[in-house]
């Protein structure tokens, strides 16, 4: 269809040509019957010229044809309505186009936001096909030249975004070919792809710079590409840019041509080495003007690791380096396979979506997860930076070296980087008690988002981006970490490192399934009992996880079963379990007064021989295994009562954070009595390490969410300002941070923001008078209290106050300072101030990748609940179009702004709301997790109120 249209085209194109009778002569050729118009004088050198001109004209449609022929037709698109059938009709990229090297050459003008590409594909045809497909997403291509055979048609099929490359006979198998590409687009500042990201210089001018982001499916928003994981290829790129900006890319540079100088003309390109063999979504690039430090690992290949910001803050970059190296280090040793590249850069993006990015060699981090204050960051501040970069370290092996085939076992590149960052910072700090700290921040939060019926398996069938997207969750990160924990701890420590070693030297450079990992710890496993792929398959190939059930059925016999564990039991029928929802449970457990360990591994059902003498069982020692544990009655009574000795020396802080998680989880879900679990917290009194008390206050905040419309509200305040008595008098406003080891810094903190959130006056009223002192004389605040002396400032204060503050976040520099800010914005009490705070998150003095954490923080409150999610409801079609395709915004925006909501009117208003829309993007099966939680938390409400007021009666009176 297009040949034909082209030429048509051809011709009305050069009718524009030329004075008016060139026009009348280029009509004339169109339709024969315009000669009636010329006079008989001027016949015949009118047929002189015309016929001249057939000539021209003939020669300029052979040329164009010939064009046609090498460069294809006009680009047009199709539709998913279209009648026409090809391979462009399924999501996925056809297999028979292998792709070998990419030549990336891309012109960036950072003035004007645009980009000029070209790029040549070397493929290697592996079966027989009519067609060259790839992906390419929101671009001009103006040409494609093939170096085999004749290009018929070119198009775009915008489902899939694909763009096909029709051939007039079929390309064959074993052929080599090379595909180039002209392609452009503008640079614009959305959070993917190739973008523009900008910042405020110290002297008042803005800065911009050209960066990316391709995970999952965004390279081909920057190139045309095989944008796939398994497609694999070596890349050699060329970026061509203003003389006064630096280029970096994966690999090192090789040349630069022009001159750097600026005194030879204003452009220059930078050329950089091949790249290792990668898949396309770790490709990267970055064009800035950006300073760094830099310093270099150990070994007799040393990496040379650069630390890269604005200039601004380059003073802010020294923990990044420290823990770059030292993470380096260790996992050169850990996984027994040296780090691939001659350098890894790190670089803080003052516009970024995620957390941080692993590009090879090139690892890109929002400016709160790499750059940090030693003089004003608190402790907080200064792990999560030492624990993201640790995360995309772990990745330069697990997702870079060894990479998942499709995007279905992307828990193999996550999960594994979120077990390993454990280690990487645990070595770097141990005093952190980083592996103790993997229960409360990884585990969890898993157990509770694993725990209802709207989860998914680890391993998910996915296929569009929006559902490759949607995998970007706790399931595939903190439940992946989870159970190789399991598995390391079942396997033994030296047998699993061994395993990991042995699968990423079989799959280097390469792609691997699930399976391919159990084969590798398999080979290392001395267990003669079930294979290492048939007990893992129970927890990769299903949803949920059991709830284990330990039964004393005689003073020398328990009983173990299981069950899957559920907030709330669904009604109806659930998803289908190749396993029928029972799990090869690798169970290990202890009981007084001898504290011995014992294991078994549980394919169904168990017994456990005691002593008469043995008075209690604590089961999943070390809170190793991914499961919840119940257990009868007096069993529940003897470990509280055993709590309450304050003599823990059998019950690690660990296993006393797995109590109180267990007991508040089955409390929530209906299968343990609301009483006991309360009952059993109250050992808190005595509490003063750091995990335990995190375990408790994510429960206590999760109930007091449920609770604050409630008549026993103001009694569960008390009873939490009661528990918190005791370590509130040894963690105060006063404390010197230097007398404490960092990790009571963070218990410090978050006892005082407990104390805060639940009313204590003297707490609250004293950090506001803090506030003043900081605001009237601008002096510097303990680090680890400012998050507290900032809300409690704006909560007591008034709209000077506020906009005090306001002006602050618009002038700070420092990104966690401006987090501060916006966390403690949201604490007014005023409803048409949240409101106006609200309207700002939308406007330009809001960063786009800071908008939903200040939606976040006006909804976690009890005055913004309301305000927060109206204006979602009315900004949504707004929110959808900016984050609906990324990985976790639109997610962690839904469950954020309805996980408090507990009736029934609620719950109609988020089913209406999202019936009403059912675009949710990348956030699809966030709404139904958000709709199965509001049920759950309306069912513990009506079933709990009642009875747990009674109890919180007779706690605060008794």
């Amino acid at each position: 269809r297009h040949s034909g249209r082209g030429k048509r085209e051809v011709l009305h194109t050069m009718s524009g040509y030329g004075s008016s009778s060139d026009n009348k002569e280029t009509i004339h050729l169109v339709d024969e019957k315009h000669e009636i118009d010329w006079k008989p004088k001027r016949r015949n050198r009118a047929r002189n010229r015309r016929a001249l001109l057939v000539v021209c004209l003939a020669i300029v449609v052979v040329a164009l044809i010939v064009a046609a022929v090498v460069v294809g037709t006009t680009v047009g698109s199709r539709s998913s309505g279209s009648t026409a059938d090809g391979p462009w009709l399924n999501v996925r990229l056809p297999s028979n186009i292998q792709p070998l090297t990419y030549d990336l050459s891309l012109s960036v003008d950072l003035g004007k936001f645009t980009v000029q590409g070209i790029v040549t594909i070397a493929a290697l045809v592996q079966a027989a096909t009519p067609y060259i497909i790839v992906h390419a997403l929101d671009m001009d291509i103006s040409s494609a030249i093939v170096s085999t055979g004749t290009v018929s048609e070119r198009f775009f099929y915008n489902e899939n975004q694909f763009y096909v490359i029709a051939m007039n006979e079929a390309l064959p198998a074993g052929k080599a070919i090379t595909i180039k590409l002209n392609f452009n687009y503008n640079l614009t500042s959305g959070l993917s792809g190739f973008y523009r990201s900008s910042y405020n210089t110290i002297s008042g001018t803005t800065a911009y710079l050209a960066t990316t982001q391709f995970e999952p499916t965004d390279a081909r928003r920057a190139f045309p590409c095989f944008d796939e994981p398994a497609f694999k290829a070596n890349f050699t790129i060329h970026v061509t840019h203003d003389c006064h900006y630096t280029a970096v890319s994966n690999m090192p540079v090789s040349s630069i041509s022009g001159d750097p100088t600026c005194a030879a003309g204003n452009s220059v390109t930078t050329n950089f080495q091949t790249s290792v063999k990668m898949s396309t979504y770790l490709v990267a690039f970055i064009v800035s003007q950006f300073q760094y430090i830099n310093g270099s690992t150990g070994g007799s290949s040393p990496v040379k690791v650069r630390v890269w910001s604005n200039p601004d803050v380059l003073n802010k970059t020294s923990l990044a380096l420290k823990v770059g190296v030292e993470s380096l280090n260790f996992y050169n040793s850990y996984y027994g396979i040296p780090y691939p590249l001659e350098k890894q850069d790190f670089f803080a993006i003052p516009d970024f979506s995620a957390g941080a990015m692993e590009n090879w060699g090139l690892i890109t981090y929002r400016e709160t997860a790499l750059l940090y204050d030693n003089t004003t960051g608190p402790v907080s501040s200064k792990q999560r930076v030492a624990v993201v970069i640790a995360h995309e370290l772990a990745h330069q092996w697990f997702g870079d070296l060894v990479t998942m085939e499709w995007w279905d076992g992307l828990w193999l590149n996550e999960g594994f980087a979120t077990f390993m960052e454990y280690l990487g910072v645990n070595s770097a700090f141990p005093s952190w008690q980083m592996l103790d700290q993997f229960f409360v921040e990884t585990s969890r939060g898993a157990l509770e988002d694993d725990g209802i019926n709207q989860t998914h398996a680890i391993i998910q069938e996915v296929s569009n981006p929006n559902e490759i997207n949607s995998l970007f969750d706790k399931i595939s990160y903190n439940k992946g970490a989870c159970v190789l924990k399991m598995l390391q701890g079942h396997l033994g420590e030296q047998s699993f490192m061994q395993g990991i070693h042995n699968y990423l030297q079989s799959h280097a450079y390469g792609n691997a399934k699930t399976e391919d990992l159990w084969n590798a710890l398999q080979k290392q496993s001395n267990s003669s009992g079930p294979s290492v792929a048939s007990i893992m398959d129970t927890w990769t190939k299903q949803m949920g996880y059991p709830v284990v059930t330990v039964k004393r059925t005689s003073p020398t016999i328990a009983s173990v079963s299981q069950e899957r564990f559920f907030f709330l039991k669904p009604n109806g029928t659930i998803a289908p379990s190749p396993y029928n929802y029972t799990w090869k449970i690798p169970f290990k457990y202890t009981t007084s007064p001898s504290g011995n360990i014992a294991s078994v591994l549980i394919e169904t059902t168990a017994t456990i021989a005691l002593d008469p003498s043995q008075t209690w069982i604590k089961a999943n020692v070390q809170q190793m295994g991914f499961y919840r544990v119940n257990y009868d009655l007096d069993n529940w009574g003897n470990l509280t009562a055993y709590l309450k000795t304050n003599n823990w020396t059998l019950l690690s802080a660990l296993d006393r954070a797995g109590l109180v998680d267990d007991a508040f989880a089955l409390s929530s879900a209906g299968l343990l009595s609301t009483t006991i679990a309360f009952n059993l917290s109250t050992y808190l009194l005595q509490e003063t390490e750091y995990v335990p008390w995190v375990a408790a206050l994510t429960w206590i905040n999760i109930f007091a969410d449920r609770l604050s419309l409630t008549p026993i509200y103001g009694q569960y305040q008390r009873y939490v300002l009661s528990l918190l008595v005791s370590v509130s008098n040894q963690y105060t406003l006063y404390n010197s941070s230097g007398s404490l080891t960092d990790v009571q810094n963070l218990l410090r903190a978050s006892v005082i923001g407990a104390a805060f959130r639940y009313g204590n006056t003297a707490v609250t009223q004293a950090a506001a008078v803090l506030f003043q002192y900081w605001k009237n004389n601008n002096t510097i605040l303990d680090p680890n209290i400012k998050a507290v002396v900032y809300s409690a400032g704006i909560a007591l204060g008034t709209e000077d106050d506020w906009n005090f503050m306001w002006n602050k976040f618009l002038a700070e520099t420092d990104p966690y300072e401006k987090r501060l800010y916006i966390n403690a914005l949201a604490q007014s009490t005023q409803p048409w101030i949240l409101n106006r705070y609200l309207a700002y998150s939308l406007s330009d003095n809001v960063r786009s990748q800071d908008t939903l954490s200040l939606i976040q923080a006006v909804s976690s409150t009890v005055n913004g609940r309301y305000l927060a999610w109206y204006f979602v409801r009315n900004n949504w079609s707004v929110l959808l179009s900016r984050y609906g395709t990324g990985s976790f915004s639109l997610t962690n925006l839904i469950h954020v702004v309805t996980k408090a909501f507990s009736t029934e009117l609620e719950l109609n208003e988020v089913e209406v709301f999202f019936d009403t829309n059912p675009d949710a993007g990348s956030g699809t099966r966030a709404v139904l997790q958000a709709i199965e939680s509001i049920k759950a938390n309306i069912q513990w409400v009506n079933n709990n109120q009642n009875g747990l007021g009674t109890w919180l009666n007779w706690w605060n009176t008794h």
